[in-house]
């Protein structure tokens, strides 16, 4: 399989054959945001178990509490994360600019080496507080565990020099890995647009939500996928919302969640890891 940098030159034939512009980003989102998709976070609840365990969800008010996650969690921390991370690969990244190419360096050696330096230092900023601003350790260790296995991979698939930077970063226990900026990194490098790149990632973790709630049948097979639609408005608010902040306003706010995510730590019985 090519590099990512190839993406450019890949959109270029496809509007030359007359198909739709943009095919390249769209099937690697379809991709990275599949459920089957070995990032591990079939294993994660999102605080939807110790939810349950504490009495504070069941079928009727689930699409409620899933729309709070969103707008008070996952977006202002994960999905800021990523529109900072996507933003800062865009930025500081080999033929920075905000190159809609993918272009995958500068052919100056010297120039790539300061471009990656600069890039990761950037990231590393935004991974770090992100990592700083989650309360409960269940959530900390389950973001920086699909991380890396999502990294991991990337670097693998999609043989690009700036994953493949990144990913040896946090394999040096340099920074801690957080699935959202993995990702920020990933679908800038693989030339979606910021906010598309925003929404794909809230669009998979609302999936995996649903997931979670038919385990521990909170929903059926139907109304999972209600779940799924009726948050399509929740999502393109939340990412709208999360491209405009800056760094300083990274983090969530939901202390319902964090609470039951301690319980859920230390509860007898678990289905998931958080």
């Amino acid at each position: 399989m090519g590099g990512v940098g190839g993406v450019g030159a890949e959109r270029g034939d496809d509007d030359e054959a007359g198909r739709a512009p943009g095919l390249a980003q769209l099937l690697l989102a379809l991709q990275f945001t599949d459920s089957s998709f070995p990032s591990g976070m079939y294993t994660l609840s999102h605080g939807l178990e110790g939810l349950r365990q504490q009495g504070a969800v069941d079928s009727g008010s689930l699409p409620e509490v899933l729309h709070g996650i969103l707008r008070h969690s996952a977006g202002p921390a994960d999905a800021t994360a990523l529109a900072l991370a996507w933003a800062a690969t865009r930025e500081h990244g080999p033929g920075g600019g905000g190159s809609e190419q993918g272009d995958v360096g500068p052919a100056d050696p010297e120039q790539g080496s300061a471009d990656h330096d600069s890039l990761l230092s950037a990231l590393t900023r935004i991974d770090q507080r992100l990592h700083a601003t989650r309360l409960a350790r269940e959530f900390r260790d389950g973001a920086t565990r699909t991380g890396k296995q999502v990294l991991d991979l990337a670097a693998e698939l999609l043989e690009d020099p700036v994953v493949s930077v990144w990913n040896a970063h946090v394999r040096a226990r340099r920074t801690p890995g957080s699935q959202s900026v993995v990702m920020g990194v990933v679908y800038a490098r693989g030339g979606l647009a910021q906010r598309d790149a925003v929404a794909a990632d809230l669009t998979a973790l609302v999936v995996s939500l649903a997931g979670a709630s038919l385990r521990l049948r909170l929903s059926d097979h139907r109304s999972a996928q209600a779940l799924v639609r009726g948050a399509a408005p929740v999502i393109a608010e939340v990412a709208d919302a999360a491209v405009s902040r800056s760094l300083e306003e990274l983090g969530g706010f939901a202390p319902m969640l964090d609470l039951a995510s301690c319980h859920h730590e230390r509860a007898d019985a678990r289905l998931f890891a958080s």
